[in-house]
């Protein structure tokens, strides 16, 4: 038990370590995931999957898999499709379609599968992968119209890929007539569809009733939800074999769209979940493939990654987007990107093991094939999507615009010296006569409360990449720095020193309910910012060069001027309390210098 139980504690710990390794690097997790558990299984030896788990494998692989979509669901606001419906409807029916017919005969001409399993193996690549869709968009920010129609593709896509693969094995398993397979395909279609339907139609009603009458007390809310996706995902199953899928992903939807207030803190604790299912899961599942497994992958197998690469998706696209509003680059970019994750891993895993049960010996080639094609999509994709996108023109440049929380008169300042040096900026308060001051000096400023969730909503965010809460309320710029972490990360969420007394001298500065990177310098308050702008200080750009240095600069101002910011070659290094600025020659010094001398 004691030798489980480690094994068990260390292949999260390496999953967490992976996934650390693939944020420092900036590569997708799936890479060293998946990397780390070819090592440990076929590799060296060590994980045996199937035999550590017995016959709670497939079940802690599919209720696993149940989370991990249920969270990708949650994301999916049907405001946000309006403008892309008709290209994510056609992905998802006619696109499915063609990569599930191309997908068969490039493994029937290539790797010589018999018809069934080559169909099977088509049905298995349908399937995208919202695991890996995710973080790709967070790391290209393509344009918010590609972006929508890779996101909600990536998670529809993958209960009906997995339904359309339970479709072609329960015909595959079937005995008896032509007749009798078409009725048992039609008949299993009906009752996964069916029964996914109302499981998570039900599903999504019951829960968004019991958080809307607050039935839920708030420290058992994220536990509630979690403990409902996988009654839901277990009794959809259970009335269906693989129907949990689509249940859980319609149980997400439907609570993306009821105006839930609470859902944004169960969005964060799912999201949380998910990392570590993830990190655990392709581990398990990469260790599970064996070394006779692998060494049937040969060129041919190669020769099916490039059709699946090169040829599959670009025609699954093209016939999607016909007579489409989509531009030209736009199509391109949708043709190369469609790295495959975690449901094509375990759903073939799932389907391999079974047919070889049944007597299906080639089928042992099905797991290996599709984890080829998941590191190879992966690989190339997640390595040139972001260079792809710029040539094409629908990326963002990396971000460096500013979203302000509050628009006093120190803020307003700011923002009109960053905007005339070209850098977009937006700021959000709860104050008319701040917002009517800020656009009379032609700054963008909208009137609302940051941490309102319909605000959000409605913000336009383009070319902005960071978060500045300068407001005199301490929690509220705490709690814009939480909400936030998921839009810019943890490092470009910034606040002002809460106003308290300061650490000792000599001792790392932090301050209790700081939430994020602590602007300017510790002693840089609210009170004390406003006190210098009353004085009549005001922000002021300066150019270094080799004869007027950061040195120069400190040694003519000194204590008059407090640093903000640095400019170096249309990118800004933001001052932190525990990081003062370091500029060069040739860079831009932004702050604030009281008594206004030149």
């Amino acid at each position: 038990m004691y030798l489980e139980l480690a094994i068990l504690a260390g292949i999260l710990a390496l999953g967490i370590a992976c996934q650390w390794v693939a944020w420092r690097l900036r590569i997708p997790a799936i890479i060293p995931l998946l990397a780390a558990g070819f090592a440990v299984g076929p590799g060296l030896g060590w994980l045996y999957p199937e035999e550590l788990l017995g016959r709670l494998f497939f079940p802690v692989i599919s209720l696993s898999v149940a989370v991990i979509l249920f969270e990708g669901a949650l994301t999916l606001e049907f405001r946000e499709i309006r403008q892309v419906r008709r290209a994510v409807r056609n992905l998802i029916t006619v696109g499915a379609g063609v990569t599930l017919v191309a997908g068969a005969l490039a493994a029937r001409w290539t790797v010589g599968l018999s018809w069934p399993l080559a169909i099977l193996f088509g049905a298995l690549i349908v399937v995208t992968g919202p695991t890996v869709i995710g973080p790709l968009l967070r790391n290209i920010r393509p344009s918010p119209q590609v972006a929508s129609i890779l996101k909600w593709e990536g998670i529809l896509i993958d209960p009906i890929g997995a339904l359309l693969a339970v479709i072609v094995f329960d015909v595959i398993v079937a005995e008896g007539s032509a007749n009798f397979f078409q009725w048992h395909a039609l008949g299993t279609l009906v009752r996964i569809l069916g029964s996914g339907a109302v499981v998570g139609v039900l599903g999504g009603i019951f829960t968004a009733a019991a958080l809307k009458r607050y039935w839920v007390p708030d420290y058992l809310r994220e536990a509630f939800v979690l403990a409902t996706v996988l009654v839901s995902f277990a009794l959809s199953d259970t009335l269906q074999s693989e129907s949990g899928l689509l249940a859980v992903t319609i149980m997400g939807i439907w609570l993306a769209n009821v105006g839930l207030h609470q859902l944004h803190e169960v969005w964060h604790f799912k999201e949380r979940i998910s990392v570590l299912l993830i990190s655990g899961l392709f581990i398990l599942l990469a260790a599970n493939i064996s070394r006779a497994e692998l060494a049937l992958l040969d060129l041919r197998s190669l020769l099916l990654l490039g059709a699946v690469l090169f040829l599959i998706r670009p025609l699954s696209v093209l016939a999607s987007t016909l007579r489409s509003r989509l531009a030209w680059n736009e199509r391109l970019f949708l043709a190369w990107v469609a790295p495959r994750g975690i449901v094509a891993a375990s759903v073939s895993s799932l389907f391999a093991f079974r047919l070889q049960e049944m007597g299906y010996t080639e089928a042992r080639l099905l797991a290996p094939l599709t984890f080829l094609v998941i590191v190879g999509t992966v690989l190339l994709h997640g390595s040139t999507a972001k260079w792809w996108a710029r040539r094409l023109g629908v990326a963002e440049e990396e971000p460096q615009g500013f979203l302000f929380m509050g628009a006093m008169p120190f803020t307003r300042m700011l923002a009109a010296a960053l905007s005339r040096e070209g850098f977009t900026t937006l700021m959000v308060d709860t104050n008319h006569h701040n917002v009517h001051l800020a656009r009379l000096q032609g700054l963008q400023a909208v009137h609302g409360n940051l941490l309102s969730s319909v605000v959000q909503d409605e913000l336009d965010l383009a070319g902005i990449g960071r978060l500045l809460a300068l407001t005199s309320n301490d929690e509220a710029n705490a709690l814009a720095c939480i909400q936030f972490r998921g839009t810019f990360g943890s490092n470009e969420v910034y606040q002002l020193p809460p106003d308290v007394d300061g650490p000792p001298e000599g001792t790392p500065v932090y301050a209790v309910g700081a939430m994020g990177r602590l602007l300017f310098a510790p002693h840089a308050t609210f009170d004390w910012l406003d006190t210098w702008v009353h004085q009549g200080a005001e922000v002021k750009v300066t150019q270094l060069t080799e004869e007027f240095t950061y040195a120069h600069y400190q040694e003519r101002w000194g204590e008059q001027a407090l640093p903000l910011m640095a400019i170096q070659n249309g990118r800004v290094v933001v001052a932190t309390a525990n990081a003062p600025l370091q500029p060069q020659p040739g860079w831009k010094v932004v702050a604030l210098v009281r008594n206004g001398r030149e």
